[in-house]
């Protein structure tokens, strides 16, 4: 076990952390206060844009949008809004 500063953490994190898969690491805050690093499980974040699915699915749907000839034409990207209005 090895017991550290906050600012000791502060300064070395990634030290810190990657240690802490191998022992414990405990961050005093104060004379009374500690918090203990602890390995956990790889955590995935994932929201509605990020599935595969869901994106095929926007992509192929936009694709029939093109071939209906539902879409709007920029023919100046420095005058937007002539193009659309």
């Amino acid at each position: 076990m090895i017991a550290i500063s906050t600012a000791e953490l502060r300064k070395n994190l990634r030290k810190y952390l990657n240690l802490a898969t191998k022992e414990k690491v405990v961050v005093r805050f104060s004379k009374t206060e500690t918090v203990e690093i602890v390995p956990g499980e790889k955590i995935t974040v994932k929201d509605e844009y990020s599935d595969n699915v869901k994106l095929l699915e926007v992509l192929k749907k936009g694709e029939e949008d093109i071939a209906a000839g539902r879409y709007t034409e920029i023919k100046d990207p420095k005058n937007i809004w002539a193009s659309i209005l």
